[in-house]
This record gives C-alpha cells, structure tokens and sequence, in this order.
C-alpha cells in the first residue's frame, strides 16, 4: 500500500508530519514525501527517513525587479501543479493531506491517480493570525473548505473542540480526534533547577501570551525563575521588555532546542506554561504540542482557558486554568504552586499518568485504523 504525505513545509520543523511518516513506515506502507522548500529545509534529514521525498522549490522563479501582483499568483499557482505532479508520478493508495494550504492539490491528485483521500486539518486555517483580518479571503477558505471537506474520504482533526466545530459547521461526520502528543520520550530527563523554574517553550508569536508571561516576572515571588525557549517574530520585543521593565533577575532566555529534544529539555524545569489567547476563532479551538510534552516531563501546567485545555484538566487534574491571562493571575499561579508542595506534587504526578496515556504510540492507531479502514 502507498501513501503520499503532503505538507507545505520541508518537514524538519513538523513533529506531526514526522510521526505519521514514521509510524506508517514501521506499519509497512510504502511511504513518499511531498512538501516545499523553506527556510528549515535539510536535506541531511530528509536522506534519514529512509523514504522517497519530493521538494517543491521554484526558486527565484518570478520574482525579480517587476514583481508584480501577477507574478505572486503565478508562483501560488506553480507550487501545486509541481506537487500534485509529485504525487502522481508515486500513484499513491492514499493522499494524506496535511492543512487546508495542501487539500486542494491533493485533491486533484486524487481524482487523477483514483487515490484515497485524507484531510488532517491541525487548525481552523480561515481563523489563523495571518488570515482572519482579511475578511475576504477568509469566507473564500471557509467556501472552498466547506466543498472540499465533503468530497474528502476520512477527515482528522488534532482537538475535540475543532472536530465539534467542523461537525457543526460543515454538517459532516465528526473528524477523528488525532491529538499531536509527543512519541514516548526516551532521552533522560534532567534534574531540577535550584530555583524554581517555570518555563514557556515553543514559537514566539502573538497571541500566545509571551508578553504576559514576561511582564508576570514583576509579580513572581523570589525564589522563582520564568524561563522562555524558542524562537520567532517577538523575540526582540520580549527581550527589550525584560531590560525596560527591569525583571533582568526573574526572567531570562534559554537556547531553543531540536523537537526531539523538547521534553528533556523542559524537565530541568519544575512548572510549564501553555496560555495562547482566544484572540480568533482557531487559537480558541487548539491545542499546543506544549501540553503533552510538559507533562511527559513529569511538570504541572499553568493554562489558559480555553475549551481543549478545560477538557484535558478535568480529565487528568495535571495543572492550574487561569481565567484571564494577564501578568498577575500567571504570577498568582505560579506563586500557589510554588508555595503548596502538596498540590504541586499531585499535579505532577497527574501530569505522569496523562503522559503515559497520551503518547503518539497511542494515538497513531487512530490514525492506522483510518489508513486501514479506507
């Protein structure tokens, strides 16, 4: 049986992608790789996954002095006539779409080659930061989305409250719920700091509460520590506020770490943070990577309140839903857990036993069970 992969990234920086390919591999599919070329783009990785991959790079191709809004389009346009080409040449089984950007090509794909046809949306791709502004091209997602999602074969979606939104929107069968947990961490975990650490690891980008976060160092007890690992657009901003609000001795930057390395990395730590905002639509319905790696790092998890994360904590009791994130209920958080050693431990004994639940071992028999069953 084979299946072609489809993302608009180069993969490196896509742990999700990385654990399909990998688990329909040690199933025994024939797998092939199909993305574009970015800035994250390693062709050393690629040659390790041991499969057939195919990148889409155009280059320079219509770019130049003359750009032009025609030139935009057309290299929209030849991104996906190279790839549905890709997965033809393959003639995959099954066309495992990854994100609304690749369904429209893999769809086309599919009818050309008589292929299967998965639809794994990891968002609500019309209620993202960088589109939900444009009123236009988001009705525009939501019509064509709204096509396509019927003529799909299975759908999958990486939280319950997007399945229940897609559900009711599209009056479709309710997607599979495949949550982005990590694979069982087998690097050894670190020891504590000697301070107590909280830590707010992942992509610094609006909407996720890193400004919050750094002005709460403000209003932490001494004897605390807020950390922040990763990388993005706020960096600058955020290391500016650190100098002008003067919390040089409560928070700092660490150094941002490879996706394999995040569970280790965050277990040096004693308190995680996920408090992304419901600034639209899509952050309301998500869930970050972030959870599931915290808590297989053994830290209970300070938590915005947002549908998915009230549903995991009243599931598992593994951390702390603050009602608005501002700096001084972050601050408040972690103040309680720092000062009750007895909650702080049953939270972080809850955070085990999610952990050992919610594994991608776990998770991708959903996702076996959808190739199997198609």
């Amino acid at each position: 049986m084979k299946i072609s992969i489809v993302v608009s990234n180069s993969l490196k920086k896509d742990p999700r992608v990385i654990k399909q390919i990998k688990i329909a591999v040690a199933n025994g599919y024939d797998v092939q790789f199909v993305g574009y070329k970015d800035a994250f783009y390693d062709k050393e990785f690629l040659d390790k996954l041991g499969i057939r991959y195919d990148i889409v790079d155009i280059g320079d191709k219509y770019i130049g002095k003359l750009n032009s809004i025609f030139k935009k389009i057309k290299r929209l346009i030849s991104k996906p006539i190279i790839a549905r080409k890709y997965i033809c040449d393959f003639n995959p089984d099954i066309i495992h779409a990854n994100d609304f950007d690749t369904l429209g090509l893999a769809f086309g794909a599919a009818k050309k080659c008589k292929a299967k046809l998965i639809y794994d949306s990891h968002e609500i791709f019309a209620e993202n930061i960088g589109i939900s502004n444009n009123k236009l091209l988001s009705k525009y997602i939501i019509m064509r989305e709204k096509y396509l999602v019927k003529k799909v074969d299975r759908m999958i979606s990486v939280s319950n409250a997007a399945a229940d939104y897609f559900k009711e929107k599209y009056s479709i069968k309710r997607p599979t719920v495949i949550t982005n947990c990590p694979m069982r961490n087998t690097l050894p975990l670190k020891e504590k700091s000697d301070v107590f650490e909280v830590v707010y690891q992942g992509l610094m980008v609006a909407g996720r509460g890193y400004e919050e976060f750094t002005l709460a160092g403000k209003f932490v007890p001494d004897g605390t520590r807020l950390v922040l690992r990763g990388y993005g657009t706020l960096e600058p901003k955020l290391k500016e506020m650190i100098k002008s609000e003067k919390v040089e001795e409560k928070v700092m930057f660490s150094e941002p770490v490879e996706v394999s390395q995040l569970v280790s990395a965050a277990s040096s730590s004693h308190v995680g943070i996920v408090i992304t905002k419901p600034v639209n639509l899509n952050f309301l319905m998500s869930v970050s990577n972030k959870v599931f790696e915290y808590a297989a790092a053994g830290l209970p998890v300070i938590l915005s309140n947002i549908p998915e994360h009230k549903y995991l904590n009243e599931k598992y009791n593994f951390g702390i839903v603050i009602d608005e994130v501002t700096p001084e209920s972050i601050a408040g958080a972690v103040k309680e857990l720092f000062e009750d050693s007895e909650k702080y431990n049953q939270l972080a004994l809850n955070a085990k036993k999610m952990a050992d639940e919610m594994v991608w071992e776990n998770e991708a028999q959903k996702l076996l069970d959808v190739y199997s069953g198609i």
